[in-house]
């Protein structure tokens, strides 16, 4: 069974069992994770490695050039609680107002799925803050409230 549109989350207990053991579960039960993390394991260290996929790097070149960070928010077209966050979070006014000093992009996993696979994206929705070299500097997954949002954001700009 695959299910096109709908879409569950798992939390699990990573000192019973390994992310790579969940997918499998998941698998043998008939669904299909929408991404795969290959040979990526928890104990990997959390910098990525190799070259930056796009669009992220087209992002870091247009950083760069401006000497601002890059905010991604990765997302999928069937991710309910991603269109929450952008519809309460995102689309807010102190946090659009934050976004101002950022180069902003979008990612859809579907569509990228080595982006997603590069920064260990494995929950959605997504929210990195990335120096202009592309290394993480800010994660959030899952809801995150407008003003802690804004906050954080206007923190990681003030220095």
């Amino acid at each position: 069974m695959i299910l096109d549109r709908d879409a569950f989350t798992i939390e699990y207990d990573s000192s019973v069992t390994t992310l790579d053991d969940m997918y499998e579960a998941i698998q043998s039960l008939g669904y299909t994770p929408r991404l795969t993390l290959g040979d990526i394991s928890q104990t990997d260290q959390l910098a990525p490695e190799g070259a930056v996929p796009e669009p992220i790097a087209s992002a870091l070149v247009a950083a760069l050039a401006e000497d601002k960070l890059v905010f991604v928010d990765f997302f999928a077209e069937w991710c309910i609680a991603c269109k929450i966050l952008e519809q309460q979070t995102l689309n807010s006014t102190d946090v659009q107002a934050a976004l101002q000093n950022f180069i902003f992009t979008k990612v859809d996993t579907d569509l990228f799925p080595r982006s997603a696979v590069f920064y260990k994206i494995v929950g959605m929705p997504t929210l990195l803050v990335l120096d202009s070299s592309g290394q993480e500097i800010f994660r959030s997954v899952g809801p995150i409230p407008k003003k802690e949002l804004a906050e954080r954001l206007n923190a990681l700009t003030s220095h």
